[in-house]
């Protein structure tokens, strides 16, 4: 095996695969990394591990490819995306090392610390906060859960949706950005804040408690995302959980958009790593090209793996993607598995981390597909809900009275949706699959739907 592909196994496990195009000749000079340079290594690249390259037109594509007709690296990746109105949605992407071991690695970006969505998809012109992350400056100011954004620099979101986007409007991943913000409260008071980037830390595991659902001990885990930092907290509440005797579990992943396959993979192992020791939790493929590296993984049994558990039950919407997908994918075969909320994102594809320029940029190209044991995956529409419920924004996520939990506890209990779970909505509110990634997307948004 070459050294680039032993890099690059490891890049899929730890924070950044260490493997480089384009850095150095023949002889091992180092090349100057121009924008030419950039963009030829991203097309090399793209051409070796890209996951769709089997596809006809997708070699074709490529033999029509000139580099020199894009301005930049990135017009160049967006070039090459594979059906990206269903296929290569915005997942692959340019960032840095820095930037990409700064969230996997620690856990942190630079934003606002809140999360947000659009309460009138699709005209996306309501937009309502769901998530303030803890020692944010989104909390120093105020902001809230169920918040809704009405003005961003004295510029309505009407306007800014019809211009550059939200993503482009809150402005570029540094320290020191500020915007003006005119924000409703849920009562219809308004207030006005000024509210500056900083360095956000991520509490990966903001609650994990337990409940009780008629007879049944139910163990609940609000996981934000899929970080390094996180394989501490979960082995912990596992431990909390099996202490206390849980017999059922509910996952709330209604915000999580992914991350590493390791703590992916930890985390189907302390749900299902005791009922399914030693069989196979899923399969990492990658294109023909690449089928030497195609690889599965195996059910192994944790200190912490729950043993007694009966069922597990995931809260989900659009914003569940990637890394939650494959845990839900990975048990169905193996554990009484429910869904609550709206269908997940649709994201049954990986990003292996790909560094060009002597390790200056990396590109986190689509290379990996996962399926679980049963060869199910190609879930690009979404995995589908069992019991359809709403984010109640008018509440806070782990209230047992909130839509989804309240939904999701009714399952334990009863084996059956409930028959009504009664809540409020803005006017035309309505729980769709989350659309296209934007490719300016940073890694908070990304992975943790965080501005």
């Amino acid at each position: 095996m070459t050294a680039k592909l032993q890099c690059f196994l490891l890049g899929l496990l730890a924070v950044v695969a260490g493997c480089s195009s384009s850095g150095s000749d023949a002889n091992g000079r180092a090349l100057a990394c121009t924008v030419e340079t950039q963009k030829q290594a991203v097309a090399d690249l793209m051409q070796e591990w890209y996951l769709f390259n089997d596809e006809v037109e997708q070699q074709q594509r490529y033999a029509a490819l000139d580099p020199s007709q894009f301005a930049t690296p990135e017009e160049l990746l967006e070039s090459l995306l594979y059906r990206p109105d269903r296929f290569d949605r915005n997942f692959s992407f340019i960032t840095t090392p820095q930037v990409d071991e700064l969230f996997f690695a620690n856990g942190q970006f630079v934003g606002f610390g809140f999360g947000s969505k659009f309460a009138d998809s699709p005209m996306n012109t309501d937009l309502r906060l769901t998530q303030i992350i803890a020692g944010s400056s989104a909390e120093a100011v105020g902001l809230a859960r169920g918040h809704q954004i009405l003005t961003i620099d004295g510029r309505t979101i009407a306007e800014i949706q019809q211009a550059e986007g939200l993503s482009a409007a809150l402005g570029p991943g540094d320290v020191g950005v500020m915007r003006s913000l005119r924000v409703r409260r849920p009562d219809s008071s308004e207030f006005d804040v000024d509210i500056t980037k900083a360095l956000v830390t991520l509490d990966p595991v903001p609650q994990a408690t337990t409940f009780t659902a008629g007879a049944t001990t139910v163990g609940y885990l609000d996981f934000r995302t899929f970080v390094s930092t996180a394989d501490a907290e979960l082995r912990q509440a596992f431990a909390q959980f099996q202490a206390a005797g849980v017999t059922a579990l509910v996952v709330d992943l209604r915000y999580n958009g992914g991350g590493l396959a390791s703590t992916a993979q930890l985390l189907t192992n302390l749900i299902g790593g005791f009922i399914a020791d030693g069989q196979e939790q899923a399969r990492t493929l990658y294109n023909s090209a690449k089928s030497a590296l195609n690889q599965t993984t195996i059910f192994q049994t944790q200190a912490s793996s729950l043993t007694l558990l009966n069922q597990v039950v995931f809260i989900t919407t659009g914003s569940s993607a990637s890394a939650s997908e494959l845990v839900i994918n990975a048990l169905e075969p193996h554990s009484v598995v429910g869904l609550v909320g709206a269908p997940t994102f649709g994201k049954p594809v990986g990003q292996g981390g790909l560094s060009y320029c002597a390790g200056q940029y990396l590109l986190r190209a689509v290379t990996f597909e996962t399926v679980n044991s049963l060869g199910a995956g190609q879930f690009y529409d979404g995995l589908p809900v069992d019991c359809p419920a709403s984010d109640e924004l008018e509440r806070d996520i782990g209230d047992p009275l909130e839509a989804s939990l309240a939904s999701a506890l009714g399952l334990v209990e009863n084996g059956s949706c409930p028959v009504s779970v009664v809540t409020s909505k803005p006017a035309g509110y309505t729980d769709l699959i989350a659309p296209p990634l934007d490719p300016s997307a940073s890694a908070g948004q990304r992975y943790a739907g965080l501005y």
